[in-house]
């Protein structure tokens, strides 16, 4: 029941962020492609995606920094490659 339940969170964290954030936020007024609607998008993903890590128990076994260092390096990589592909561009 617990896998079950954390495949059911991860699916969430992935589909609920991408999909469904950025049409709530259009149909307020926002831009789904601005600056506060990406950070909101990303920002809802990694707690959505930690929060099964946490109740599974694999957010405790991470220990090293350079693992946490590798996790958030690779999301903020993610983050700005979305931007770019987003806004191509501002960038050079």
């Amino acid at each position: 029941m617990v896998d079950l339940l954390l495949v059911v969170l991860v699916v969430v964290a992935i589909l609920f962020p991408f999909l469904v954030v950025p049409e709530i936020l259009e149909r307020w007024g926002y831009d789904p492609k601005s600056r506060f609607v990406r950070l909101l998008v990303w920002s809802t993903f990694v707690l959505l995606l930690l929060i099964p890590a946490a109740l599974s128990g694999a957010l405790w076994n991470v220990l090293g920094p350079g693992d946490w260092l590798l996790l958030f390096g690779a999301v903020a990589f993610a983050m700005l490659w979305e931007y770019y592909r987003l806004h191509p561009g501002e960038f050079p």
